[in-house]
């Protein structure tokens, strides 16, 4: 398999768990910070946003390097 192949693959794999793991604890989240359920899932919102509008940036300034 190629190395860029497995790279990517390996982040989606770990900005997925990043982004859907927390959901398996929200409630204890919520509870732990001291805010409403509906609040703490607006965090995985927020983190998904930040995704969404950093990915192009990186992207970007990756562009500028060499593959080899």
């Amino acid at each position: 398999m190629k190395k860029v192949i497995f790279s990517l693959a390996l982040g989606t794999f770990g900005l997925g768990m990043a982004e859907f793991g927390i959901m398996g604890v929200l409630t204890e989240l919520a509870r732990d910070v001291g805010i409403t359920i509906p609040a703490a899932g607006h965090m995985i919102s927020f983190y998904a946003f930040g995704v969404v509008l950093g990915a192009p940036v990186m992207a970007l300034f990756s562009s500028r390097f060499s593959l080899k």
